[in-house]
């Protein structure tokens, strides 16, 4: 599972447009996210290209060429059911992509929301955006049905690390040992609640996040 993907500073801006009409699934003032469609993905792609440092962080290489596209159409694995899949562009008013995210919904039980990818233009660092674009995520995924969302951090990924612990989530399990592409990584699974604050009912849900699970 994939993480906030917040690379370092970096002078290089995608600029792929798109048009205003279509559906907005969440919104600040200065960015709105919508599902990508097949033919963007080249648009995608460019934008992975332009931002490697995750990739460069994470994995210990830049993003191949295929990277969008597997993003784009990756499946979880079977024994992990869910109800829909977002892969969402984040664009600003002049509708230039700017950024990308990854959710499921209904990760395994009802209610457990999934953000498997996180990604903001260079650009855009050091003005509280990621935070607003967050909260913004947040209340949209609250609001289509999210009791608790988790995520999987890589360990040693400061920044990301950082960002979700100041955006409330805690950790509930380190998987050890997992391939995230390049490299043999630990991953800190993470769990924000979004009403009670009823962490174990969310571990009887899911028992793969249990502290010391071997579930994959």
């Amino acid at each position: 599972m994939a993480t906030l993907r917040q690379p370092a500073q970096r002078s290089h801006v995608t600029m792929i447009s798109t048009s205003p009409s279509t559906t907005t699934l969440f919104e600040t003032e200065q960015l709105y996210a919508r599902d990508l469609l097949a033919d963007e993905v080249p648009a995608l792609q460019a934008f992975f290209d332009a931002n490697p440092e995750y990739f460069l962080t994470v994995n210990g290489r830049a993003p191949g060429p295929d990277e969008a596209h597997t993003e784009f159409t990756d499946e979880p694995p079977a024994h992990l059911p869910y109800t829909h899949r977002w892969v969402a562009g984040i664009f600003d008013r002049s509708h230039q992509l700017v950024g990308v995210a990854g959710i499921l919904s209904d990760l395994v039980a009802p209610g457990v929301w999934h953000i498997g990818l996180l990604i903001l233009a260079s650009h855009l660092h050091g003005r509280r955006v990621a935070g607003l674009l967050y909260a913004a995520l947040e209340a949209w995924m609250q609001r289509s049905g999210a009791t608790w969302i988790r995520l999987g951090v890589v360990a040693g990924n400061v920044k990301g690390e950082r960002f979700w612990q100041k955006q409330g989530f805690r950790e509930v399990r380190v998987r050890e040992g997992v391939d995230t592409g390049g490299r043999i990584n630990t991953i800190r699974v993470l769990v924000k609640p979004l009403a009670l604050d009823d962490v174990p009912t969310y571990l009887a849900m899911v028992p793969r996040d249990q502290p010391g699970s071997a579930l994959s």
